[in-house]
């Protein structure tokens, strides 16, 4: 593990590796809620139920995943074995979960229950693989900051340009079920190349030898009992899952209640270009004021911004638009700084217990934020159904929605998810680590380390 700075090749190639999971993470965040509602013509209830059972699924297949890879003996190290074996079963699932098979209603259903979670097993495996290499890259306070920040560039930035490209086949392929299968097997094609690369780049950072002893149920306790892993993972959990309830939201905002369908990738590029310009800031922010207040100024900011969907009248597409563009230092803090405080988290525990643990950590972490990101969509579904929300059909592709339907759209764009990233300000504002002791805590290790072995 190096300890200065690290090189901006090696960053940028190690980087690569967000790619896989926003390339694809993007368009299922984005569409997938609309592509069962209103392409595969599944009514918004079944669709609930459907991303409810799958998100269950990927939330509780990430602890499995994450403490086993802890425990794995391979030549090509605990991590990078992983990216090797998930990264094809990743492309090609992912490219399924995007073909409207010709079944019943209840055969569809079930095809996308089993197909979904298909791709959510292979995502978790690159994706722990992944994520549990970053706290090996570095040891120091702010280099993190900066690495994750050129992780959040690629990760913000492919997400970009997976909208872009959606928004380009938009304009070629009229027909938007065919639209969907091409954006989904040609993402999932490029997906299965940047595991590889990582897996080049780490091979001096995934010790082959190195495993954990620690037994499951110790394993469990010893995370859950970690206070400061606690806070985080509280913070991450409701500002991720705000972040996907916009995302997913977007479109139907666009929509149904500003009536200007054609526009609505457009939001959603604006927002993320938005997001992908203001990482540098939030590099900033944490280096000047630390990361939790970082953090605490960004949501804050984001809650400000986001009474404006509620306020805003039917008319005034350009101010969404502007809303939209403000929305991307929230969007970014909520992409960044939890991410770059977990490295130092992880090294809490090992101070204590004299073990790294990175895999149960970043598995864990996921498991919080799918496991709320599945209960919010399985929640819009039921609500949309609630609020008397027309499923399209092949005649009326978008039907007039109700007013019940128009308002429980804005009450979940504005006041639902401000109330969620307003939940996650306590947490950051009692968050124990600071740079001063993440500092005190390395010094630590370093003087009880065996000298013979990797601190």
């Amino acid at each position: 593990m190096q300890s200065g700075k690290l090189p901006v090749k090696t960053k940028l190639l190690f980087s690569t590796g967000d790619l896989s999971s926003t390339l694809t993470l993007a368009i299922q965040t984005f569409f997938q809620l609309y592509f069962l509602t209103d392409i595969a013509r599944i009514p918004p209830a079944t669709v609930g139920w459907i991303i409810g059972i799958t998100r269950m699924w990927d939330a509780f297949n990430d602890p499995i995943v994450g403490m086993l890879s802890d425990r794995i003996r391979s030549r090509m190290g605990r991590r990078r074995v992983l990216l090797a074996y998930g990264s094809i079963p990743l492309g090609l699932a992912f490219a399924f979960c995007w073909i409207i098979p010709p079944f019943s209603e209840l055969g569809n259903s079930i095809y996308f229950i089993l197909i979904i979670i298909a791709f959510d097993t292979a995502f978790t495996i690159v994706h722990v693989g992944y994520n549990a290499l970053t706290p090996r890259m570095t040891s120091d306070y702010d280099e993190r900051s900066s690495l994750n920040g050129y992780r959040m560039v690629f990760s913000l930035g492919g997400t970009l340009a997976a909208i872009i490209f959606s928004t380009v086949m938009a304009g070629i392929v009229q027909d938007e079920a065919t639209r969907f299968a091409v954006v989904g097997f040609t993402l999932g094609g490029i997906a299965m190349i940047p595991p590889w690369i990582v897996f080049v780049v780490t091979r001096d950072v995934d010790i082959a030898g190195e495993t954990s002893r620690m037994q499951f149920r110790q394993a469990l306790k010893t995370t859950f009992s970690n206070r400061a892993f606690m806070m985080l993972a509280c913070m991450y959990l409701a500002s991720w899952t705000a972040t996907c309830v916009i995302a997913a939201m977007l479109v139907y905002y666009a929509s149904y209640y500003l009536q200007v369908p054609g526009q609505a990738n457009y939001f959603v590029l604006v927002a993320q270009s938005s997001s992908v310009l203001s990482i540098p800031l939030c590099v900033w922010l944490a280096r000047v004021w630390d990361k939790p207040k970082a953090f605490i100024a960004g949501i804050g900011f984001w809650c400000v911004v986001l009474t404006g969907f509620l306020a805003l009248p039917q008319s005034a597409v350009s101010v969404a638009y502007l809303i939209a563009l403000l929305c991307g230092p929230g969007i970014a803090t909520a992409a960044v700084i939890p991410w770059s405080m977990l490295p130092d988290v992880i090294e809490v525990e090992q101070q204590q217990s004299g073990e790294r643990r990175e895999g149960t950590y970043y598995a864990f972490i996921s498991f919080f934020q799918k496991l709320g990101t599945g209960f919010a969509l399985w929640g819009i579904g039921q609500a949309l159904g609630l609020s008397g929300y027309l499923t399209p059909t092949t005649d009326q592709q978008f039907p007039v929605q109700p007013e019940s339907a128009l308002n429980m759209i804005r009450l979940i764009i504005g006041p639902a998810t401000i109330v969620l990233l307003l939940m996650s300000l306590p947490f950051a504002w009692r968050y124990p680590i600071t740079r001063t002791s993440h500092t005190n805590t390395l010094e630590q290790i370093r003087r009880t380390a065996d000298p013979a072995g990797q601190p």
